[in-house]
């Protein structure tokens, strides 16, 4: 926690479903745990900046020394500098168009966009997903990386202890959430039909897009559907199994009456008798 790195990404053309168009990414240098926090203008840089770093010095009780960015305007201006000089933080400037100097920050940024990019497009998900995508690529990343230096996750330097990701199921994939908010009737569905968008930062929950209500809801009481995308049925199965058949023979007679060209065997016709040797006069 001694060096942060910041950098900000956007505007995103289209607005997350919170009315977001900026992503601030923020990592630790040591242990290379990244936080994404989402914007609707530059403007809230600072707020939102100010706020994680009193609430994330009093939850791991260590004090930041030190920030890195660029010399972008969100950064580089007064209310900022006098946060800093507040709270004792030096406040580093990479050098004009000169980004591999604060590129620990730099490299995180590109692979979340990236990562978020193959999600989106490979589940087709709508665009204004966008920042739940994001916040789901970043999740999966603290818990998987590893450094190589130290040979240990991401995970494990920042918490002090290994990851547990078997609670992890495929992104997009459908789920059915347990309807325990609305007064049911006699007969009415319990569950509703939702999409995964990933995992929840406070709790032990899942964030659920509910195809219902149309709203993102956070919660446990889900269950996942069977079949995943890509999986094949019986039925595709077997004419893949047909489609990729050597056995090319041919059969002995093909019938084409009524339309048909079903196999037909020849009845077995038996032969006929030798006649009997009959005695000459």
């Amino acid at each position: 926690m001694e060096l942060l790195h910041i950098d900000l990404f956007g505007p995103v053309s289209t607005a997350s479903i919170y009315g977001n168009k900026y992503g601030l990414v923020i990592v630790d240098d040591y242990s290379r745990w990244s936080w994404v926090k989402f914007l609707k203008s530059k403007d809230d840089s600072y707020d939102v900046f100010s706020k994680f770093c009193i609430q994330i010095q009093s939850e791991k009780e260590l004090k930041i020394l030190k920030v890195r960015s660029d010399h972008g305007g969100e950064f580089e201006n007064e209310p900022f500098e006098i946060f800093c000089e507040k709270h004792g933080l030096i406040h580093e400037f990479s050098s004009p168009r000169t980004p591999q100097q604060n590129g620990v920050v730099e490299r995180k940024n590109r692979s979340l966009q990236e990562m978020a990019r193959t999600m989106i497009h490979e589940n087709n998900l709508e665009k204004h997903f966008w920042a739940e995508v994001v916040n789901t690529a970043c999740y999966v990343q603290n818990r998987i990386y590893i450094r190589p230096l130290l040979n240990k996750t991401t995970y494990e330097l920042f918490k002090g202890r290994k990851p547990n990701i078997s609670y992890f199921h495929q992104f997009e994939c459908t789920r059915y959430i347990l309807n325990n908010k609305v007064y049911l009737k006699k007969f009415d569905a319990k569950a509703q039909k939702g999409i995964s968008l990933g995992y929840s930062e406070r709790s032990k929950a899942y964030r659920l897009y509910n195809s219902e209500t149309l709203c993102v809801e956070e919660s446990m009481h889900v269950k996942f559907d069977g079949k995943e995308p890509g999986d094949e049925t019986p039925e595709q199965i077997d004419i893949a199994g047909s489609e990729d058949s050597d056995d090319y023979s041919e059969p002995d007679q093909i019938s084409e009456l009524n339309g048909t060209s079903e196999a037909v065997t020849a009845p077995d016709i038996p032969e006929a008798a030798a006649a009997p040797d009959v005695p000459t006069t």
